[in-house]
C-alpha cells in the first residue's frame, strides 16, 4: 500500500503531508500533534556505507545513482521539484563533449525512523479537516537518516589533444576512485602517472555535509572524502532524510484525496530520451561555437548560437506545459492521452529528435571541412579579417588577394521553422520565405571540389613571386552567384573586387619549320580573357589655437566630414521617448534605407584624399607647415576632404589637386632643338613645368614656363637621341601632377 520516494534534500519529517500529483510537501498541517508523534515514534540504527563510481553524465544514470525513481524523476523534469544538497548534483550537466566527466557518489545511512501502526488508526487522528482540503495526497510515515554527496570531476579535452593519451588519464583517474571502495587509506597514494593525470581534473562538490571549504582539485577530494563520516556528529545527530515512505490518505479516511493514476513508463521514457536530446544538442552547438570556423567566422558562429538558443527556448517550453500536465493527469484531471499529445506535438515540431541530429551532423561536417581549409590557409600564411574596408584605407597594401567563403550566411530551412514555430505570430510571414527544405547543406561534392581547387590557386598565388607586393588574407561574405568559396582580388589602388580567373591552359605551340640549329615556332594567341602581364599627421580639435600659432606657415587638414551624420534609429528612439517631439523628429529623419554614412563612394573617396594627403606631407620642405587630422561636419563633401589653411589666412579652402595636363605637342624638331608647345592649364594650376630627359636616363631635367608662355625651345639636346617629354602640373603646396609622357627623336 505504502510507496517510497527520494528525499532529495527536501526537509521531510514523520506525519507531513505530501501531495504525490505534484511531489510537493504540504508544510504545516499534520494529522496528529507532536505529542502523539512522539509517542509513537520508533527507531533503529540502519549503518550502511556505499561508493558508486560513473563516467557517465544521462538523466537515467545520475537519476540511478541517487535511487530516483521514474514519477519523480518526470517531476524532476518537469520543474516541479526544488532539490538542494547532494541532489544538485542532477542540475549540474556537462556542457560539452569534449568534457570528461567523472563522478564519486559517497551514501551512508545512519537510522531508519517510522510510526507505529497503532498510530494510524482512523480513531487517532485529530486533524480530520485535512481530509477535505483536496491539498495532500499521503502521510509520511517512516523516514531514512543518513547522507550523500557527490563528487565531479571534470577535464577539459582540447581538440588537439591525443585522444590515446585522454583515455589513459581518464582511466586512470577512475581506477583510483574505483580502489576507494576498497581501502580509502591505500586510495590516498598515487604514483607519478596518477598524479600527472588526476591534476587535470577539476573538482565540484554536492553534498550534505557542512564544510569549511569546498574542495576544488582531485586531491583536495579525496581528503574531504576521507573526512565525511565525521562530519555527520558523534551521535549523528547532522543527519538528513535520504528517503521517505508515504502512505495513502484515502486508506485513512474515504474522503481523503487521492493518487487516481501514474503516468506509463513508456511515456515516461519518451519524455526523458526527448529532453535528453535537447540537452545533446545544446552541448554539440557548444562544441561547434569553440571550433575555429565559429570563431573566425560571424555568419557560422550565429547559425550554430541561434540554434542553441532555439533548443533552450523550446526546452523551456516544452518543460512548462509537462510540469502543468503531470499534477492533471495524475490526479485524473486530464487523461494520459494529452501527454501523449504532447509528445507527438513535439515529433512534428522542427525541434524532434531526427531533425536536431541531421542538423547538427551537417554542421559539424561543415565545421570540419572549414577547418581543414582554415589550417592549411594558415600555414600559407594568410590572416583572418573581419573588416577588409580597413585594410584597404591602408596605403602600405599593395595588391589585396582574399580567400572569400560564399555560402556562409546562407538561408537555413530548420532554423526558419524554429523561428516560425516560436514566434506563432509571424508564422504566415516566415512560411513564405523559407526555401526548399530538401538541400540540409550549401557544401556539396561540387561546391567542395570547387573549394579545394580555389585552395590550390590560392596557395599558387601565395608562392608566385610575381605576385608581390601583395597581402594575403581570408574572409567571409555572402555572394549567391558564387557558392562555396572563390577568390577575390583587389589591386592596389581600387576598392571594388574583382573575382580572380587564373589563366586557361594555353594551346601547344606548333612547329612551323626547322632547320640545322633553328626551330621557327608559332604560338596560339591566348583566347582567356584573364590572361594579363604611416604619415605623421597630429590629431586637433581645436583649429583656432593653432592658427593663432605664429610659428605655423600652412596648415593642411584631413577633415571627416560625416561623422555627425543624422542617424535614424537614434532620432525615432527620441521620438519615442519624447511623444511630444516626435512629429517634429520623423521630419528631419534620414533615409530609412542608408544605415551609415559610410557608403563604398565615400569609402573611395576616403582613400583617395588619404593618399593625396601622405602625398602632401612626402613633399612638405617646409618644417613651419603643420599636417592635422579633424572633424567637422560639411554636407557638400561627404566623408572627408583635405582643408588648406594658407599662412596668415584664417579662411579654409578645399584643397583641389591639379588636374593632370595635356600631352606637350611637338611643333619643330631640329638637329640640337625642340620646339614644344604647352597646352593651357586648369585653374588649380601655380605654376607649369615642362620635363624632359633622354630615353635611357632617369632624372629629369626641368623647363619652368612663364605667365602666359605656350611656347618652349629645348636646346642643348644631343643629336640623334630619342628622348621623352611631358608636362607637370604645381599646384598648392608644390602638389604635382604629371601628363603622359611623349617621345621624339632629334635629327643627326
Amino acid at each position: 500500500i505504502s510507496s517510497q520516494t527520494a528525499a532529495l534534500g527536501r526537509p521531510f519529517q514523520l506525519g507531513m503531508l505530501y501531495d504525490c500529483r505534484k511531489d510537493a510537501l504540504i508544510p504545516g498541517i499534520t494529522l496528529w500533534d507532536p505529542e502523539k508523534l512522539q509517542q509513537s515514534l520508533r527507531t533503529r540504527p540502519q549503518i550502511n556505507t556505499d561508493f558508486k563510481v560513473t563516467a557517465s553524465d544521462s538523466i537515467e544514470d545520475k537519476s540511478s545513482l541517487l535511487n530516483i525513481d521514474g514519477s519523480l524523476k518526470l517531476s524532476l523534469l518537469g520543474g516541479l521539484v526544488s532539490v538542494t544538497g547532494a541532489a544538485k548534483y542532477l542540475n549540474d550537466t556537462k556542457k560539452s563533449f569534449r568534457q570528461q566527466r567523472l563522478t564519486l557518489h559517497y551514501h551512508s545511512t545512519c537510522r531508519f525512523e517510522e510510526l507505529t501502526m497503532s498510530h494510524l488508526a482512523p480513531e487517532n487522528i485529530i486533524h480530520q479537516l485535512v481530509f477535505d482540503n483536496d491539498t495532500a495526497t499521503h502521510v509520511v510515515t517512516a523516514v531514512l537518516y543518513g547522507a550523500d554527496a557527490c563528487f565531479v570531476f571534470d577535464r577539459e579535452v582540447s581538440s588537439d589533444e591525443n585522444k590515446n593519451t585522454v583515455e589513459g588519464e581518464v582511466n586512470a583517474a577512475l581506477d583510483k576512485l574505483k580502489f576507494i571502495s576498497v581501502d580509502v587509506k591505500i586510495s590516498l597514494k598515487m604514483n607519478d602517472a596518477q598524479k600527472n593525470a588526476v591534476q587535470k581534473f577539476t573538482c565540484t562538490f554536492y553534498g550534505d555535509f557542512q564544510l569549511l571549504s569546498n574542495p576544488t582539485n582531485f586531491e583536495d577530494a579525496l581528503k574531504v572524502f576521507t573526512d565525511l563520516p565525521k562530519l555527520l556528529g558523534e551521535k549523528k545527530e547532522l543527519a538528513v532524510p535520504l528517503r521517505v515512505w508515504l502512505y495513502p490518505l484515502d486508506k485513512l479516511h474515504s474522503r481523503a484525496s487521492k493518487l487516481q493514476k501514474d503516468i506509463s513508463m513508456d511515456l515516461m521514457l519518451e519524455t526523458e530520451s526527448v529532453i535528453e536530446s535537447l540537452y545533446t544538442a545544446e552541448m554539440k552547438c557548444s562544441d561547434l561555437l569553440e571550433d575555429s570556423p565559429a570563431v573566425a567566422f560571424a555568419a557560422f558562429h550565429d547559425k550554430i548560437l541561434q540554434m542553441k538558443q532555439n533548443c533552450y527556448k523550446y526546452k523551456l517550453r516544452l518543460v512548462k506545459k509537462l510540469g502543468s500536465l503531470l499534477p492533471n493527469i495524475r490526479g485524473d484531471v486530464m487523461k494520459e492521452t494529452a501527454l501523449n499529445e504532447l509528445l507527438q506535438e513535439h515529433e512534428e515540431s522542427p525541434f524532434r529528435r531526427s531533425e536536431l541530429a541531421e542538423w547538427l551532423k551537417e554542421r559539424e561536417r561543415e565545421s570540419e571541412i572549414i577547418k581543414s581549409v582554415l589550417r592549411q590557409l594558415k600555414d600559407y600564411g594568410a590572416q583572418i579579417v573581419d573588416n577588409i574596408d580597413v585594410i584597404l584605407m591602408d596605403l602600405e597594401v599593395g595588391n589585396l588577394v582574399s580567400y572569400t567563403f560564399i555560402s556562409l550566411n546562407c538561408s537555413d530551412v530548420l532554423l526558419l521553422h524554429q523561428t516560425s514555430y516560436l514566434s506563432p505570430s509571424v508564422e504566415g510571414e516566415t512560411d513564405e520565405k523559407i526555401p526548399d527544405s530538401k538541400q540540409k547543406s550549401w557544401l556539396t561534392a561540387e561546391i567542395k571540389k570547387g573549394m579545394k581547387k580555389n585552395l590550390k590557386t590560392f596557395k599558387n598565388l601565395i608562392d608566385s613571386k610575381d605576385c608581390n607586393p601583395a597581402r594575403f588574407i581570408f574572409s567571409s561574405v555572402e555572394m549567391e552567384d558564387n557558392p562555396g568559396s572563390c577568390i577575390l582580388l583587389y589591386e592596389s589602388e581600387c576598392d571594388e573586387a574583382v573575382y580572380f580567373t587564373p589563366p586557361s591552359k594555353p594551346a601547344c605551340p606548333i612547329i612551323e619549320e626547322v632547320e640545322d640549329q633553328n626551330v621557327v615556332l608559332k604560338v596560339v594567341p591566348s583566347s582567356c580573357p584573364a590572361t594579363l602581364k604611416n604619415a605623421g599627421a597630429q590629431v586637433e580639435v581645436n583649429i583656432d589655437l593653432i592658427l593663432m600659432d605664429l610659428e605655423v606657415g600652412n596648415l593642411v587638414c584631413f577633415m571627416f566630414t560625416s561623422l555627425n551624420w543624422s542617424d535614424m534609429l537614434l532620432l525615432q528612439q527620441k521620438a519615442c521617448l519624447s511623444p511630444s517631439a516626435k512629429g517634429g523628429n520623423d521630419e528631419s529623419s534620414p533615409d530609412r534605407k542608408q544605415k551609415s554614412w559610410l557608403s563604398p563612394e565615400i569609402q573611395k573617396t576616403m582613400r583617395s584624399n588619404l593618399k593625396m594627403f601622405k602625398n602632401l606631407i612626402d613633399l612638405n620642405d617646409s618644417t613651419s607647415n603643420m599636417f592635422i587630422v579633424s572633424s567637422r561636419e560639411m554636407k557638400n563633401n561627404p566623408g572627408s576632404c583635405i582643408l588648406l589653411y594658407e599662412r596668415e589666412c584664417d579662411e579654409a579652402v578645399c584643397f583641389i589637386p591639379p588636374s593632370p595636363p595635356a600631352c606637350p605637342v611637338i611643333e619643330e624638331v631640329k638637329e640640337n632643338t625642340v620646339v614644344v608647345k604647352v597646352p593651357p592649364s586648369c585653374p588649380d594650376t601655380v605654376e607649369i613645368k615642362l620635363l624632359y630627359k633622354p630615353k635611357q636616363d632617369s632624372v629629369w631635367t626641368s623647363e619652368p614656363l612663364m605667365k602666359d608662355q605656350d611656347v618652349v625651345t629645348l636646346t642643348d639636346l644631343r643629336s640623334g637621341t630619342e628622348y621623352e617629354i611631358k608636362c607637370a602640373a604645381l599646384g598648392k603646396l608644390n602638389y604635382t601632377t604629371d601628363s603622359d609622357v611623349i617621345e621624339v627623336t632629334t635629327e643627326v
